[in-house]
């Protein structure tokens, strides 16, 4: 089964789909990953005179994600379609063509915004980051149990995997110390309660759209319960891989996002296991910006206190 499509093809698709919705109008279709190679998934800007929309193409081996995403993406669109914090609306799911049609949130990412804001206006958008994730776990959030061997093993395989010279990632040794303090703080945790939600997780400032007075997050395809604190940390180490100060950056995003609820041992332990996750992913010779990312990453390591 065919994994890649060309924008050619996955343009020949998108056209027939917005045919079948919209007889008559004729699309301009603009490639928003700007990548001109076979992709598992192309976008497009669907361009009217009168509307913009979005199509989302899939390969055939990918049949399976595109109807998960449009159910999901259909899903939080009617539970976030009003208010500061949105996600765009399904339109239309073309099963057998693999294509999904939703809203455009017609305005900048984060990501493009963020090198020409000063530091009071990152922290402007970083609160306002918070209470988009507040509002989209919200919708599933409950309290469950805390399972930090599950946590540590994994940390702990990975770490072995690279010292025997599979999948190595950079400072080997440190990783090791820093593994070893967050075992440490295991004890403290028993019994606490710990929350759970359907999570993003893939959050970074090119998935949040600033659009009509409103903030917008994108690629919400996971639907799958994980630890809401995944989230925070990768929007943190993104925001600080792409020229944010740490300690601003999160206390506008804690801010925002405003857990009152979670304990702050399990805070600073949940922080430093995700931000360990991204470090052990970093291959051995990092690109500038993966380099950035693992740079941010052991700023939250090295935190005593929680920091969102």
């Amino acid at each position: 089964m065919t994994t890649h499509l060309t924008r050619a093809e996955a343009q020949a698709l998108a056209r027939a789909t917005l045919a079948d919705m919209f007889p008559g109008r004729d699309w301009g279709l603009g490639c928003l990953k700007y990548l001109d190679q076979p992709l598992r998934a192309q976008v497009f800007c669907a361009a009217h005179p009168d509307r913009h929309l979005v199509a989302k193409v899939y390969a055939p081996a990918e049949a399976a994600r595109a109807a998960a995403q449009a159910a999901r993406q259909a899903k939080l669109g009617r539970a976030l379609a009003a208010g500061p914090w949105r996600v765009p609306q399904v339109l239309g799911f073309d099963a057998d063509r693999r294509v999904l049609v939703m809203d455009y949130a017609p305005g900048a990412t984060l990501a493009a915004l963020w090198p020409g804001l000063d530091p009071d206006a990152k922290a402007a958008l970083m609160t306002r980051a918070g209470g988009w994730l507040a509002a989209l776990h919200r919708l599933s959030r409950r309290q469950g149990k805390l399972r930090p061997a599950r946590q540590i093993g994994w940390l702990a395989r990975r770490l072995t995997e690279a010292r025997d010279g599979l999948r190595p990632f950079p400072e080997i040794a440190e990783f090791a110390q820093a593994l070893a303090q967050l075992e440490a703080l295991v004890p403290e945790l028993r019994g606490l309660p710990v929350p759970r939600a359907v999570t993003h997780r893939d959050l970074h400032l090119s998935n949040l759209v600033v659009s009509d007075g409103a903030l917008w997050g994108l690629d919400v395809e996971n639907a799958a319960e994980d630890d809401p604190a995944r989230d925070l940390v990768a929007l943190l180490i993104d925001a600080v891989a792409l020229g944010g100060d740490i300690a601003p950056m999160a206390a506008a995003l804690a801010r925002g996002y405003d857990d009152r609820d979670t304990p702050a041992e399990l805070r600073l332990f949940l922080q430093r296991a995700y931000a360990l996750g991204l470090w052990c992913r970093t291959p051995a010779q990092p690109s500038q910006r993966q380099a950035l990312k693992l740079a941010a990453a052991r700023l939250i390591i090295r935190s005593d206190t929680p920091l969102i």
